[in-house]
């Protein structure tokens, strides 16, 4: 809570903290700071500093301040800070082999970046060095181990990710993907867990529990569960405010018709082992068509494109196509020449919609 006063020098007699009455004071015309300004004998007005020629100069490196400062400049300021941010966050580690190598972390920051980021960032990046201080010096060869970290700090982009990497670590890309399905995996069980109890929550949970025993004896892949595990978590966030589980599978596919085949066996589980009583509705195409018609047009992509393209082929030429079919697409004139196999189909252009709604 800031404290207030009286804002006379400013020309305000209501109640205002210090902030509001710096912001309120004038610029100085000659350094652009605000301050109290001074009349001199010319009859310009000025702030102290630039009126009785005040110059201070930084204690770190000797350079001459301009602004505000008077003992550091930025440079030095953030030189400072990231020091002692490095050291008390060193701290909170608990072995000196993990604090030396965040001390080491910190240091490679500022040298591939500058002070201002290593100081600015490196808190964000503590918890991934407590993450992996129990860890085993060869933790990024385990998948045990990987699925802990988050993702974010493994990707290729990443800075605690590039500065092991000059240390010599080599992560292997595909145990990188297999722990980002299994973190997936439990964090949409977790959601799936704390959900408001239904009949469709208990089903779920059950179904989840024995596509997670498949997968631990290896006869499914982790995936196949990922993408099992996020479809149910939509269907679940659509049975808050549907009529029946019927009702909230029906929107979800008309939303989101891309997760059919992602649903399908829960709902082939229910059918045989719950009282559920829902089933796959009818796929129509002319509905897949405009919902992702309507999905492209709301968010042009490249994803949502190919989607469409998907759907036009089945409604205009009664051709399916599993979605990871690997399919040619030149835009001609209003239309799409979609190529599968040596056989060519037209279709009408999504971007063409697209053009005509914003003119």
């Amino acid at each position: 809570m800031d404290v207030v006063s009286q804002g006379l020098s400013v020309g305000v007699v209501s109640l205002i903290c210090d902030s509001c009455r710096a912001r309120l004071r004038p610029k100085c015309p000659k350094c652009g700071i605000r301050r109290k300004l001074y009349e001199v004998d010319n009859g310009a007005l000025m702030c102290y500093r630039c009126r009785d020629n005040i110059k201070y100069y930084c204690t770190g490196c000797d350079v001459e301040l301009t602004g505000k400062e008077k003992t550091l400049c930025p440079l030095c300021s953030a030189k400072r800070l990231n020091k002692i941010r490095k050291h008390q966050n060193a701290l909170s580690l608990n072995t000196l082999g993990s604090r030396k190598l965040f001390i080491e972390f910190v240091n490679w920051l500022e040298k591939t970046r500058n002070s201002f980021d290593a100081a600015h960032k490196q808190n964000r990046y503590i918890l991934f060095f407590q993450t992996i201080e129990p860890f085993p010096n060869d933790w990024y060869l385990t998948l045990g181990f990987l699925k802990q970290v988050d993702g974010g700090y493994l990707r290729r982009s990443a800075m605690p990710r590039q500065f092991l990497e000059s240390k010599g670590v080599v992560f292997d890309e595909r145990l990188l993907v297999a722990a980002m399905d299994l973190r997936t995996i439990d964090m949409n069980r977790a959601i799936l867990e704390e959900t408001r109890p239904s009949a469709l929550q208990y089903a779920i949970l059950e179904y989840v529990s024995l596509r997670k025993s498949q997968l631990e004896e290896g006869n499914i892949k982790a995936r196949t569960l990922r993408f099992e595990t996020s479809a149910m978590k939509s269907l679940i966030a659509h049975d808050r405010w549907a009529k029946s589980p019927q009702k909230a599978l029906e929107s979800l596919l008309r939303e989101a018709p891309g997760l059919r085949a992602s649903i399908f066996k829960f709902v082939s589980f229910t059918r045989e082992n719950t009282n559920l009583g829902i089933s796959m509705p009818s796929l129509n195409a002319e509905n897949g068509v405009v919902a992702s018609l309507k999905r492209y047009l709301k968010k042009p992509s490249s994803r949502n494109f190919r989607l469409y393209t998907f759907f036009a082929l089945d409604y205009f030429h009664d051709f399916y196509l599993p979605r990871n079919a690997h399919i040619q697409i030149k835009e001609v004139g209003d239309g799409l020449e979609v190529t599968f196999k040596s056989h060519t189909y037209w279709v009408p252009s999504p971007t063409r919609i697209l053009k005509e709604r914003r003119y």
